[in-house]
């Protein structure tokens, strides 16, 4: 078990997971980590912000840049993800035209404020 790696990892995926929207059983999973340490630090960094007087951090929220993608092909059908906010994912047959994500991140930007 991976107890001994300190508040700042476990800290790391627990906002991750919160980022992502997936079950703490699947990120760990995915991650190789252990689903009951996940369990415990979520549960021990709760517990220490709710009797501290001092908050922890606020989770890292996710960059709201695009990254460019270059395909080799471009009739290739890529199956992409978009994750727009924790439990909310997009899937999507292929990768959307770049005005297309624009457009999308506008709206997303709008809804938010």
């Amino acid at each position: 078990m991976q107890m001994s790696k300190g508040r700042q990892y476990w800290s790391d995926h627990l906002a991750a997971i919160a980022a992502e929207g997936i079950p703490a059983k699947a990120y760990a999973r995915r991650e190789g980590l252990s689903v009951s340490a996940l369990y415990y630090w979520r549960k021990r960094l709760k517990s220490e912000a709710s009797s501290s007087a001092v908050a922890l951090p606020a989770a890292p929220q996710p960059s709201r840049q695009f990254v460019p993608v270059q395909i080799s092909d471009a009739d290739a059908r890529v199956p992409c993800s978009l994750i727009l906010a924790p439990g909310v994912r997009l899937e999507l047959a292929q990768l959307p035209s770049a005005q297309w994500l624009a457009a999308l991140g506008a709206a997303v930007s709008r809804q938010v404020r």
